[in-house]
């Protein structure tokens, strides 16, 4: 195990971050990412625009709207029960079971 002051030498605080948003390597010294292999084009890289709505995440002038019935599905049931197990993202269905994973409603 390398001691403090040895790993502390081998901070590079001018090092270049992956131009993918979604790797977490930083550029070598051959120029690519060490992670994923990613050329370095020197480019600041932007955020593709989100698949859902097509808007751009960098834009600060969009309209942020007030949660509302309009963002809830058709058939949301604001009384639903979610699944008594905290790892599980289901709910609680009409046999008093979770409808994803199974397991009873709690008591």
């Amino acid at each position: 195990m390398a001691s403090e002051s040895e790993s502390d030498s081998n901070f590079n605080p001018k090092r270049r971050l992956c131009p993918d948003g979604t790797c977490v390597g930083i550029i070598g010294a051959d120029g690519k990412c060490t992670v994923c292999g990613a050329s370095d084009t020197g480019e600041t890289v932007s955020p593709a625009p989100d698949p859902r709505t097509g808007e751009d995440p960098d834009d600060l002038d969009a309209t942020i709207s007030e949660p509302g019935s309009e963002d809830q599905p058709s058939d949301f049931d604001p009384n639903r029960r979610l699944c008594s197990d905290d790892a599980c993202v289901g709910v609680i269905g009409e046999d008093n079971r979770c409808r994803l994973c199974g397991k009873p409603a709690a008591s």
